[in-house]
C-alpha cells in the first residue's frame, strides 16, 4: 500500500525529460522565431514525448502519476529558466500525450 504513494521513480524521470529537453532545446533557444528553431522545438518535444509515452506503457502510470510527471516536469523547465508561457506550451503537450489511450 505504501508502494501506491512513491514517486521517486516518476519524479526521477520527469527531472531527466526536463534535462534532455533543456540539452537539446536550450532556454535561449526560447527566443528564436526562425524556423529552424521552430523545426528543432518540435523534433525535439516529440522525442521526450515519445519517452514519456513509452515509460507510461512500461509502468502503467495512473491518474495521480501522470499528475505529478507533468508537475514536475513543469518545475524543472521553469528551473531552467524557460518563459512561463512556453513551460505551459510545451507541458501541456507532455500531459495531453500521456492522456492518450495506451495501445
Amino acid at each position: 500500500m505504501l508502494g501506491l504513494f512513491d514517486t521517486r521513480k516518476v519524479d526521477d524521470f520527469a527531472k531527466s525529460l526536463a534535462q534532455d529537453f533543456s540539452r537539446r532545446f536550450p532556454p535561449s533557444s526560447e527566443a528564436r522565431t526562425d524556423k529552424a528553431a521552430s523545426s528543432q522545438l518540435s523534433v525535439v518535444s516529440e522525442g521526450v514525448y515519445a519517452r514519456a509515452l513509452r515509460f507510461h506503457q512500461e509502468n502503467r502510470l495512473g491518474v495521480f502519476r501522470k499528475a505529478k510527471l507533468g508537475n514536475t516536469f513543469r518545475w524543472q523547465l521553469k528551473e531552467m529558466g524557460y518563459s512561463a508561457g512556453f513551460v505551459e506550451k510545451v507541458t501541456k503537450g507532455l500531459v495531453v500525450r500521456l492522456a492518450q489511450r495506451v495501445k
